[in-house]
Protein backbone atom coordinates (compact mmCIF):
# COMPACT_ATOMS: atom_id res chain seq x y z
CA UNK A 1 0.00 0.00 0.00
CA UNK A 2 2.91 2.33 0.76
CA UNK A 3 4.24 1.93 -2.79
CA UNK A 4 0.84 2.58 -4.34
CA UNK A 5 0.44 5.73 -2.25
CA UNK A 6 3.92 6.92 -3.25
CA UNK A 7 3.09 6.48 -6.94
CA UNK A 8 -0.29 8.13 -6.46
CA UNK A 9 1.36 11.06 -4.65
CA UNK A 10 3.74 11.55 -7.58
CA UNK A 11 0.83 11.46 -10.02
CA UNK A 12 -1.16 13.97 -7.99
CA UNK A 13 1.86 16.25 -7.71
CA UNK A 14 2.39 16.14 -11.49
CA UNK A 15 -1.31 16.81 -12.03
CA UNK A 16 -1.22 19.85 -9.72
CA UNK A 17 1.86 21.18 -11.54
CA UNK A 18 0.02 20.64 -14.82
CA UNK A 19 -3.05 22.57 -13.65
CA UNK A 20 -0.97 25.44 -12.23
CA UNK A 21 1.06 25.80 -15.44
CA UNK A 22 -2.09 25.72 -17.60
CA UNK A 23 -3.71 28.40 -15.39
CA UNK A 24 -0.67 30.68 -15.50
CA UNK A 25 0.46 30.21 -19.11
CA UNK A 26 -0.98 27.43 -21.30
CA UNK A 27 1.81 26.00 -23.49
CA UNK A 28 1.68 26.05 -27.28
CA UNK A 29 2.66 22.37 -27.41
CA UNK A 30 0.57 20.83 -24.62
CA UNK A 31 1.49 17.18 -25.18
CA UNK A 32 5.22 17.95 -25.08
CA UNK A 33 4.66 20.06 -21.97
CA UNK A 34 2.72 17.25 -20.27
CA UNK A 35 5.41 14.71 -21.09
CA UNK A 36 7.99 17.09 -19.64
CA UNK A 37 5.96 17.69 -16.48
CA UNK A 38 5.35 14.00 -15.85
CA UNK A 39 8.99 13.13 -16.57
CA UNK A 40 10.39 15.93 -14.39
CA UNK A 41 8.11 15.46 -11.39
CA UNK A 42 9.85 12.39 -9.92
CA UNK A 43 13.26 13.81 -10.82
CA UNK A 44 12.51 16.94 -8.78
CA UNK A 45 10.26 15.50 -6.06
CA UNK A 46 12.44 12.57 -4.96
CA UNK A 47 15.54 14.67 -4.14
CA UNK A 48 13.39 17.19 -2.28
CA UNK A 49 11.71 14.39 -0.33
CA UNK A 50 15.14 12.88 0.41
CA UNK A 51 16.27 16.21 1.85
CA UNK A 52 13.19 16.41 4.06
CA UNK A 53 12.91 12.75 5.10
CA UNK A 54 16.10 10.86 4.12
CA UNK A 55 15.34 7.73 6.14
CA UNK A 56 12.13 7.06 4.19
CA UNK A 57 13.88 7.10 0.81
CA UNK A 58 17.18 5.49 1.80
CA UNK A 59 15.37 2.44 3.20
CA UNK A 60 13.57 1.87 -0.11
CA UNK A 61 14.88 -1.07 -2.09
CA UNK A 62 15.53 -0.96 -5.83
CA UNK A 63 12.66 -3.39 -6.56
CA UNK A 64 10.27 -1.15 -4.60
CA UNK A 65 11.44 1.93 -6.50
CA UNK A 66 10.92 0.05 -9.77
CA UNK A 67 7.41 -0.93 -8.67
CA UNK A 68 6.57 2.73 -8.06
CA UNK A 69 7.94 3.61 -11.50
CA UNK A 70 6.02 0.72 -13.08
CA UNK A 71 2.86 2.31 -11.70
CA UNK A 72 3.80 5.95 -12.31
CA UNK A 73 5.09 5.79 -15.90
CA UNK A 74 2.13 3.95 -17.51
CA UNK A 75 -0.37 5.98 -15.48
CA UNK A 76 1.31 9.19 -16.64
CA UNK A 77 1.25 8.08 -20.27
CA UNK A 78 -2.42 7.13 -20.02
CA UNK A 79 -3.20 10.60 -18.68
CA UNK A 80 -1.23 12.25 -21.48
CA UNK A 81 -3.19 10.19 -24.03
CA UNK A 82 -6.50 11.00 -22.38
CA UNK A 83 -5.64 14.68 -22.24
CA UNK A 84 -5.95 14.92 -26.03
CA UNK A 85 -9.56 13.73 -25.67
CA UNK A 86 -10.16 16.32 -22.95
CA UNK A 87 -8.44 19.10 -24.89
CA UNK A 88 -10.79 18.99 -27.87
CA UNK A 89 -13.79 16.89 -28.81
CA UNK A 90 -12.89 13.99 -31.08
CA UNK A 91 -14.63 13.72 -34.46
CA UNK A 92 -16.27 10.45 -33.36
CA UNK A 93 -17.68 12.07 -30.23
CA UNK A 94 -18.81 15.07 -32.28
CA UNK A 95 -20.76 12.72 -34.58
CA UNK A 96 -22.38 10.88 -31.67
CA UNK A 97 -23.28 14.16 -29.94
CA UNK A 98 -24.75 15.60 -33.13
CA UNK A 99 -26.84 12.51 -33.91
CA UNK A 100 -28.05 12.38 -30.30
CA UNK A 101 -29.05 16.04 -30.54
CA UNK A 102 -31.14 15.29 -33.62
CA UNK A 103 -33.42 13.10 -31.52
CA UNK A 104 -35.34 10.05 -32.64
CA UNK A 105 -35.84 11.48 -36.15
CA UNK A 106 -32.12 11.16 -36.81
CA UNK A 107 -30.24 13.04 -39.50
CA UNK A 108 -28.74 12.45 -42.91
CA UNK A 109 -25.11 11.58 -43.57
CA UNK A 110 -24.79 14.88 -45.44
CA UNK A 111 -25.93 16.76 -42.32
CA UNK A 112 -23.31 14.93 -40.27
CA UNK A 113 -20.59 15.69 -42.83
CA UNK A 114 -21.54 19.38 -42.89
CA UNK A 115 -21.54 19.50 -39.10
CA UNK A 116 -18.12 17.85 -38.81
CA UNK A 117 -16.58 20.18 -41.39
CA UNK A 118 -17.90 23.20 -39.47
CA UNK A 119 -17.11 21.72 -36.03
CA UNK A 120 -14.69 23.84 -34.00
CA UNK A 121 -13.27 20.69 -32.38
CA UNK A 122 -11.88 19.50 -35.71
CA UNK A 123 -10.37 22.92 -36.38
CA UNK A 124 -8.88 22.93 -32.87
CA UNK A 125 -7.29 19.54 -33.59
CA UNK A 126 -5.81 20.82 -36.83
CA UNK A 127 -4.46 23.90 -35.04
CA UNK A 128 -3.00 21.67 -32.31
CA UNK A 129 -1.34 19.43 -34.88
CA UNK A 130 0.14 22.49 -36.62
CA UNK A 131 1.43 23.85 -33.29
CA UNK A 132 2.92 20.45 -32.43
CA UNK A 133 4.72 20.34 -35.75
CA UNK A 134 2.90 17.25 -37.00
CA UNK A 135 1.37 18.91 -40.07
CA UNK A 136 1.94 21.98 -42.20
CA UNK A 137 -0.80 23.77 -44.10
CA UNK A 138 -0.13 25.51 -47.38
CA UNK A 139 -2.32 26.36 -50.36
CA UNK A 140 -5.32 25.02 -48.44
CA UNK A 141 -3.75 21.55 -48.13
CA UNK A 142 -2.44 19.71 -45.09
CA UNK A 143 0.77 17.69 -45.29
CA UNK A 144 2.62 15.61 -42.73
CA UNK A 145 5.95 16.81 -41.41
CA UNK A 146 8.73 14.27 -40.78
CA UNK A 147 7.52 14.05 -37.17
CA UNK A 148 3.95 13.54 -38.37
CA UNK A 149 5.12 10.78 -40.71
CA UNK A 150 6.81 9.09 -37.77
CA UNK A 151 3.57 9.12 -35.77
CA UNK A 152 1.56 7.95 -38.78
CA UNK A 153 4.02 5.08 -39.26
CA UNK A 154 3.69 4.16 -35.61
CA UNK A 155 -0.11 4.02 -35.90
CA UNK A 156 0.07 2.04 -39.12
CA UNK A 157 2.45 -0.43 -37.46
CA UNK A 158 0.09 -0.77 -34.47
CA UNK A 159 -2.82 -1.31 -36.88
CA UNK A 160 -0.94 -4.12 -38.59
CA UNK A 161 -0.02 -5.73 -35.27
CA UNK A 162 -3.65 -5.67 -34.13
CA UNK A 163 -4.98 -6.42 -37.64
CA UNK A 164 -7.02 -3.25 -37.78
CA UNK A 165 -8.07 -1.57 -41.02
CA UNK A 166 -6.18 1.62 -41.88
CA UNK A 167 -7.84 4.61 -40.25
CA UNK A 168 -9.37 2.74 -37.30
Amino acid sequence: MRLFLAGLALLMLAFVVHVVIWRVHPPKRPIHALLGIFAATPLVAVPIFMAIEPSAVIGTSLPDALRVLLFYVPSSLVYVCLYSAIEAQSPSLAIVSYVAGCGSAGCSEADIADHIIDDEGVNARIDSMKASGMIVVGDGRCALTPGGRLWAGLFEFAGKVFRLPLGG
